[in-house]
């Protein structure tokens, strides 16, 4: 699944490379004023859409700088993330966890989970972790019409207020997918949209072993580390026995493993 979607990326992100390189190299041989206006025109026409696809597919671009992927290098400090939960048993091990290895972490909840387990996702706050929206349902708010990606947003952070959880204005897009009107609303409504410095695809049915190997490169400081404890109907086995591994292993490198907003704090 990881090489399906890394070969996709690959595929689209060449495209529009050429919807550039071609009309340039055009460009560069017109021989008349009409056709170098056009060509001209056309290499404009392909750099816009080359951004807006970076914007879009790529988590953590933004022209503007809206977007935090990663936090200070100044400090031996970074953060795990946690995306899907809450999700019973699975989101209780992580919670152990990080509990014994004196970390704490953030979680971007799902409004349907959050409804469905209030209980759980007052207990991550209660124990000292921040949380954070990733939408209602877990739609990818590119291919939905803008009306629906703003509701996704707005019922997401109404679940954690209903479950009796201050918000904390955080937001995760599901797969780091945006585009231009979402980043305005979250702007107009006080909410930042948090991206990560790298997976590790645990949601790949990957091994333990595995996973922690995919991680230990991204244990330093400023990092934003991307698991899962929800993705209800998946083992989250794997995970969970790579999660104790990291967290061994960044406390071994002399890492303090914060929340999102103590890290971006500096």
């Amino acid at each position: 699944m990881k090489f399906r979607r890394q070969l996709r990326a690959f595929a689209q992100a060449a495209l529009h490379i050429l919807a550039v390189v071609i009309p340039a190299v055009a460009l560069a041989r017109a021989d008349t004023a009409v056709w170098r206006w056009a060509f001209a025109a056309l290499t404009l026409a392909g750099v816009a859409q080359l951004v807006l696809a970076a914007f879009i597919y790529i988590p953590g671009f933004d022209p503007l700088f809206r977007i935090p992927w990663r936090g200070p290098r100044s400090r031996r400090r970074m953060a795990i993330t946690f995306d899907d939960g809450p999700n019973g048993a699975a989101t209780e091990v992580v919670l152990e966890l990080l509990r014994r290895h004196g970390a704490k972490a953030t979680f971007f909840m799902i409004g349907q989970n959050v409804d469905a387990e209030p209980e759980l996702a007052r207990r991550v706050v209660a124990e000292g972790h921040a949380v954070g929206s990733h939408t209602w349902s877990h739609v990818k708010l590119s291919t939905v019409p803008l009306a629906v990606a703003i509701d996704e947003i707005d019922r997401g952070h109404r679940s954690l207020r209903a479950a009796g959880i201050a918000d904390a204005a955080l937001f995760r897009a599901p797969h780091g997918h945006k585009r231009p009107g979402v980043v305005a609303h979250l702007t107009r409504n006080g909410l930042r949209m948090i991206a990560w410095t790298a997976g590790v695809y645990d949601t790949d049915s990957a091994s333990g072993d595995t996973l922690s190997c995919r991680a230990m490169r991204w244990l330093r400081p400023g990092t934003i580390l991307l698991l899962h404890d929800g993705k209800r109907g998946h083992d989250r086995g794997p995970m969970l026995q790579a999660l104790d591994t990291i967290l061994a292993a960044a406390r071994a490198r002399g890492l303090e493993l914060v929340t999102i907003p103590e890290l971006l704090a500096g």
